[in-house]
């Protein structure tokens, strides 16, 4: 549920942080003319060009384009959402931040069900400690004391029993079965297994994993759904990897609980995994955070499984790079390491991963006999689903090279059928040629529409101006049209249009980047006539716009005279002459 802060006590935060004293306690900054700069904690870079104008309130990086104000720096250096950071600058003023009394009530609910959680851990914990055979479990798989504390693995007994040390512990049973971990037949969740706490981010006990110490079924459990645990929104062991995976840019991702108990303990922390799931696509966001690199270290016969691999085609998607480990046979990376020169083997395979699309394509020839034609064409059709994920043309454009040189195909060819397979799910990832697709027209709409919001940041009159000329239909970009509908409406609030408010209020930090970019970029725009100027753009987009509704309707003419549907022809003919002279006479 989000959480609502009035604008008044954002406001009220951001005037009275200096944004040069907050960044300045994190990053060391150095005076330029009347900035300051420092080099981009974001990404890495050697000169600096991570700017923080006191004047303005706002920072923005022109390397890697991230940039906001105060909050939006916050939310960014310690990775919390929006709320957090208001309350951790309002905590840092000595102002109180108040939710309403239904998202205090909310609040409360889930604060309790993390206290339930923390209580439980604790008898799980206690449980260990009285179970030899759990202990031999632990010592049998390598994990000494240390790390045993560290991630605080448990144990639960027969269910019944476990309930009984509940009770009389005082525990809620009203909080148990919310959380799940009372089943409908009346016994606890989990009985007679190991038990793995799972953690968020910022380290509370969301959830539980449970794993049998047998050959009984299901192996792993994970805890039901609940108000806090969404299995497909958390990474286990990133409360604690979280740290050395953003100063190496670079996590190691396995498939179970043990795999990363047992990587930490050998000193690799940079190290998580997907609760036993396919990725997520939020989970690949949440590695996305803190890392643009990822080593997939799964069991062989995990890792080459179609869920895996359709998971893993997800962080090609958040353009991150990937390479895949090879395990032995049946093997996963906790039982490698437990081998006399497991550290050292892991570290050498590490080195030697593979990329993700070496892997694939190596796993698609490998599981064939021969590699005739029909054993190609398979290939390039159970390949083009990962292809189309990649973003960076020039790099789809390198494997396409790739994949045709190691089938013995065409290239030109290849590329082709790549086009024609994504043109069938409408997903255009090379430039058309086609008139109907005019990139010239569509960069010079952007370019406008970029403008036309600057010139709103700096005159309130360009404002009225674009407000009687029809307001956010102006622009066709989301980002921007979000960015205008903001502008207009705090400006029949305020007399003086703040971008840092502005940014508060906006708080996507894909938008906070754009307004900081224009507020510290310099302007091409002279002292006079900014709305002539606006005026100009405006007549520019709604030109373009009547460009396109010719394209578009010079393709709906041809459709239906190749259909022999014509019922609407006529109409659209004469809007078309119609579009025409408006241009002509213009």
């Amino acid at each position: 549920m989000a959480i609502y802060i009035s604008n008044g006590v954002i406001d009220k935060i951001i005037e009275r942080t200096d944004i040069v004293e907050l960044i300045g306690n994190y990053l060391p900054l150095k005076r330029v003319g009347k900035n300051y700069k420092a080099l981009c904690p974001f990404h890495q870079e050697r000169t600096p060009s991570f700017v923080v104008s006191p004047e303005k309130q706002l920072f923005h990086c022109f390397g890697c384009g991230v940039g906001g104000n105060v909050i939006s720096f916050l939310m960014k250096w310690e990775k919390i959402s929006f709320p957090e950071a208001v309350k951790m600058l309002g905590d840092k003023l000595g102002m109180s931040i108040y939710l309403s009394e239904k998202e205090k009530k909310e609040s409360a609910i889930k604060d309790d069900l993390y206290q339930t959680n923390e209580m439980i851990s604790t008898l799980f914990q206690e449980e260990l400690r009285k179970d030899r055979f759990a202990q031999e479990y632990l010592v049998k798989r390598g994990f000494n004391k240390n790390i045993v504390k560290t991630f605080k693995l448990g144990y639960v007994p027969s269910s019944r029993n476990f309930l009984r040390v509940c009770e009389g512990k005082g525990i809620s049973f009203k909080n148990l079965r919310e959380l799940g971990l009372i089943s409908e037949d009346g016994n606890f969740y989990f009985k007679r297994r190991l038990i793995f706490p799972i953690f968020t981010p910022i380290g509370r006990i969301c959830g539980f994993g449970g794993r049998v110490l047998d050959n009984s079924l299901p192996k792993y459990l994970n805890s039901p759904q609940s108000r806090i645990f969404k299995k497909g929104e958390n990474l286990y062991g990133l409360n604690l990897s979280k740290e050395v995976a953003e100063k190496e840019k670079e996590v190691i991702l396995v498939e179970g609980y043990t795999d990363v108990i047992a990587l930490y303990q050998m000193g690799l922390k940079n190290v998580v995994a997907s609760l036993g799931t396919s990725l997520t696509s939020l989970q690949s966001r949440l590695i996305k955070r803190y890392a643009n690199q990822v080593f997939i270290a799964y069991d062989e016969d995990i890792a080459g499984s179609a869920a895996t691999l359709r998971g893993i085609d997800l962080l090609l998607e958040d353009n991150l790079r990937i390479r895949v480990i090879s395990m032995p046979q049946g093997m996963d990376p906790g039982d490698f390491l437990r081998k006399k020169e497991g550290k050292e083997e892991f570290i050498k395979r590490k080195r030697k991963a593979l990329s993700y699309f070496d892997y694939r394509l190596n796993l698609e020839i490998d599981h064939r006999s021969s590699l005739e034609i029909e054993e190609k064409i398979d290939i390039v059709n159970n390949l083009f689903p990962t292809l189309q994920k990649i973003r960076d043309l020039i790099k789809l454009q390198e494997l396409i090279k790739k994949l045709a040189f190691r089938l013995d195909l065409d290239e030109s060819l290849l590329t082709m059928e790549f086009k024609k397979f994504n043109k069938k799910r409408k997903i255009k990832t090379f430039p058309s040629s086609s008139p109907i697709f005019n990139i010239h027209t569509k960069r010079d709409e952007e370019k406008t529409e970029n403008m036309l919001l600057q010139l709103m940041l700096m005159e309130r009159e360009v404002i009225n101006i674009v407000i009687k000329e029809g307001g956010v239909d102006n622009f066709t970009n989301p980002s921007y049209r979000k960015i205008a509908q903001k502008i207009i409406l705090l400006s029949e609030k305020e007399d003086i249009l703040s971008p840092s408010k502005l940014i508060s209020q906006l708080e996507e930090e894909d938008l906070s980047s754009i307004v900081s970019s224009f507020c510290l970029t310099d302007t091409p725009f002279g002292v006079d006539n900014k709305e002539k100027i606006a005026n100009d753009f405006i007549k520019s987009l709604k030109r373009i716009k009547k460009q396109k509704r010719i394209t578009e309707l010079i393709k709906k003419i041809e459709e239906s005279e190749e259909d022999g549907k014509e019922e609407k022809v006529d109409e659209w003919s004469n809007e078309l002459i119609k579009l025409k002279k408006q241009i002509l006479l213009r």
